[in-house]
């Protein structure tokens, strides 16, 4: 007979109620709890609990507990319920379905009534449709009762949550699963950082496989080593592995991109990078400064045609002595000249080093101020 067919409100005594043992169940807050109350207290049932009738003549309670509870303490000794003609299957789906709708029950809870429903011959497409998920979500949660009892333990009190099931399951045995929520567990990881150590291991073991290592397989890496995996990760660009507070992810144009690519080939990491631009401009600007600091050569001369003072190292005299010697006239055009080119091609060079290190800091500020700024939502 249908589930609903013989449906009616009545008036059940609280006595005659019978909660089963194993049922899926939501969760409240105290203040939830209190708000409940009152309402009660004022208004009564808005909402009447649900309950299957037995042969004995006593009732289940399929879904309400927590008002029936409330009723209780507030003194009731009757409350109004929908009482349904349901077999043990179609109880306990609308047990779940009455349940998981609220999205606050205990996971093991729910994991035991699908598999109660399951046993009771309901199949994984109408336990689907009961609960309005996906049969893959139906798998999941059936899953769980396949587990250690220290992780469904972990589940009933908080500890894991779905989502560390759910990125366990994507690794290729029991072995490596186990191993990954032994971590989770110990490191207290959420379920952002478990999904990146799942995603390392699982190129780490297509590595292996691409290079059809035989033999026994490496085991999988032990607590010690996990924490290791998760604090750090490789740059795409330089290809070291850093703290991962220190990879950042953004969206670059082919320019920008072309652009780090280069000097991180040319220059080396960075960092690296970095220092030795830094270290051309202070060059740069410790050389300026000695010239301008070079007296004077008088009327007609210009700084930047000054020569360089040259001592020869026989008679101690310098080059600037021997200008009013008769040679010198014809020495120091052609000395000037030199002297012109190479401070020409040095000022050109160091003005190419400032424009490039000026670019490459903007990008850099640009970058960095992207990534530390929340995207919109």
């Amino acid at each position: 007979m249908n589930a609903m067919s013989a449906r009616r409100v009545e008036d059940i005594p609280i006595e005659l109620i019978d909660i089963p043992e194993k049922r899926a169940r939501s969760t409240f807050t105290p203040e939830q709890h209190e708000e409940l109350k009152a309402s009660i207290k004022n208004y009564g049932f808005t909402v009447p609990i649900l309950v299957a009738r037995k042969p004995d003549g006593r009732y289940e309670l399929i879904d309400g507990e927590h008002r029936l509870k409330v009723a209780q303490e507030l003194g009731y000794e009757k409350v109004p319920a929908v009482v349904v003609e349901a077999d043990t299957k179609k109880a306990i789906m609308l047990n779940v379905l009455a349940n998981t709708a609220r999205g606050t029950q205990n996971p093991m809870d729910v994991a035991e009534a699908l598999k109660r429903a399951l046993d009771a011959g309901a199949t994984e497409e109408e336990l689907a449709a009961a609960t309005g998920h996906t049969v893959q979500w139906v798998k999941i949660y059936l899953s769980l009762n396949e587990l250690p009892d220290e992780f469904k333990e972990a589940l009933r009190d908080g500890r894991l949550k779905i989502g560390h099931i759910r990125e366990a399951l994507r690794l290729p045995d029991g072995r490596e699963m186990a191993a990954a929520l032994d971590a989770a567990l110990s490191l207290g990881w959420d379920v952002k950082t478990m999904k990146y150590y799942v995603d390392q291991r699982l190129t780490e073991l297509a590595e292996v496989a691409a290079k059809g290592m035989l033999g026994a397989p490496e085991p999988p890496p032990s607590i010690e080593e996990a924490a290791r995996m998760v604090s750090y990760g490789r740059c795409t660009h330089c290809g070291r592995n850093v703290p991962r507070d220190q990879l950042y992810s953004t969206i670059l144009c082919r320019d920008c991109l072309t652009l780090l690519d280069y000097v991180v080939k040319q220059l080396g990491t960075g960092k690296d990078a970095m220092a030795l631009i830094f270290e051309a401009v202070s060059a740069y600007v410790a050389r300026q400064k000695r010239l301008e600091e070079l007296p004077a050569l008088g009327p007609g001369v210009s700084e930047r045609s000054r020569p360089p003072v040259v001592r020869e190292p026989s008679s101690g005299t310098t080059l600037e002595a021997r200008a009013s010697s008769p040679s010198a006239g014809r020495e120091r055009p052609e000395l000037e000249e030199r002297v012109n080119r190479l401070e020409e091609a040095m000022s050109q060079l160091s003005e190419t080093v400032v424009r490039s290190h000026q670019v490459l800091l903007k990008k850099l500020e640009d970058l960095e101020r992207r990534v530390r700024t929340p995207s919109p939502g």
